[in-house]
């Protein structure tokens, strides 16, 4: 009797643990893109490599606007992150100034890939919708599995408010309705690289672009049972941030960090940028110019010394 329960309690503790191993399985990789205000440079630049290497991840994938057409900037993301495979989609930026220079580094314009708990698309966003839905097409006919289906691109293809007139200009030239239908059913998420410089500034005060946030990593669209993620970085200072996922069976654990030169939590209060177009109340608008006393005090000191110096010349001749 003790021997059988010996060996029944042997059973019950292999299959505890090896499903306890096989839980925890998993594949990991990162999304980033819009780094070509960091790329060249080397101090900015390091800080991120260094925290993207420590979370050890499996593939990396840079989504367009990253000086990718540049052979030397091209090796120096392959140089950097040596212990990842990495992936690759064009942004503007890369098919405005060389296509060819992109194609010959990376070898791709769209491509798929199987993993072991996902697949992989990535599409040239720029292209024109015939190209862009037989490309997707091509690679869902390949899939025969029930892994989530993750399609990469530069742009938030999901976002009609942003429409170029022709493909290869600066955003997307389609409507999200006319390849719709052709993903509902087959995509499980999408990761755009191409999103914060568009709805958020950072130090730099754009008017075209949203209002400040310099902590924004990543947020999510639901259309459907499609979770899309805009991603990217804007000017990559004071943060230079990312996004991690985390792959297991049928489920992705999505989160997201940042390097930083100078550490920053919270943003200066002399580097705020106001959002005038809210600021209804005479106090409000009072409060931001009184944050901004100092450039005043420094106004009024070069403008004293100024009408000083003026006197005293006068008083000379």
């Amino acid at each position: 009797m003790k021997l059988v329960f010996n060996i029944l309690f042997f059973i019950t503790c292999c299959i505890f643990f090896s499903n306890k191993v096989s839980s925890t399985e998993k594949e990991r990789f990162i999304v980033l893109g819009h780094l070509y205000p960091i790329v060249d440079n080397e101090i900015t630049f390091n800080l991120l490599k260094e925290k993207i290497n420590s979370y050890n991840p499996n593939y990396i994938f840079i989504l367009g606007d990253s000086k990718i057409q540049n052979p030397k900037i091209y090796k120096k993301y392959i140089e950097s992150f040596n212990n990842a495979e990495l992936f690759f989609s064009p942004g503007n930026h890369e098919l405005k100034d060389s296509s060819l220079d992109y194609i010959t580094n990376v070898g791709y314009f769209n491509f798929f890939d199987e993993k072991k708990y996902f697949n992989l698309i990535l599409i040239n966003s720029s292209d024109n919708v015939e190209n862009i839905k037989k490309n997707i097409s091509e690679f869902l006919s390949q899939i025969n599995n029930d892994k989530p289906t993750i399609l990469f691109t530069h742009h938030r293809i999901w976002d009609d408010t942003l429409l170029s007139k022709k493909p290869f200009q600066h955003d997307k030239s389609f409507f999200f309705d006319e390849i719709y239908p052709l993903i509902k059913d087959e995509i499980n998420y999408i990761f755009s690289g191409n999103s914060k410089r568009q709805y958020f500034k950072d130090f730099e005060n754009f008017k075209t672009y949203g209002k400040q946030n310099v902590n924004n990593i990543f947020w999510l669209d639901k259309i459907n049972q499609i979770n899309a993620y805009s991603i990217g970085m804007g000017d990559g200072i004071p943060k230079a941030n990312f996004t991690i996922v985390d792959v297991y069976k049928n489920n992705l654990v999505i989160s997201g960090d940042y390097s930083s030169i100078n550490d920053l939590h919270l943003l200066p209060r002399d580097k705020i940028i106001p959002d005038t177009s809210y600021l209804d109340q005479e106090y409000d608008k009072k409060k931001y110019f009184f944050i901004n006393k100092k450039k005043l005090y420094l106004f009024l000191i070069i403008i004293s010394f100024v009408l000083i110096f003026r006197k005293k010349f006068k008083f000379k001749r």
